[in-house]
């Protein structure tokens, strides 16, 4: 075989590698982009969650047992 043959042949292979490996760090890449996106909501959820449970304290303390729980249920369903 050819020299010249077996050096086309190896380039085209690394560079098949080259272009599988980027496009899988652009997967990658998108994946944390989304993932960040996901936290920055849920850091703005908890913060807004804590200064009206901060505001409505009073209230929910002072709650009869069947408020309590229906309250706690529809946080538990708030993220859904």
């Amino acid at each position: 075989m050819d020299y010249t043959i077996i050096v086309i042949i190896t380039n085209t292979l690394v560079v098949l590698a080259t272009f599988i490996a980027t496009l899988y760090r652009i997967k990658i890449e998108r994946d944390q982009i989304q993932t960040f996106k996901r936290n920055t909501q849920a850091k703005e959820c908890l913060h807004s969650l804590r200064k009206y449970i901060k505001a409505e304290r009073n209230s929910i303390s002072h709650m009869n047992e069947q408020e309590l729980k229906e309250f706690l249920d529809y946080l538990e369903r708030l993220g859904d």
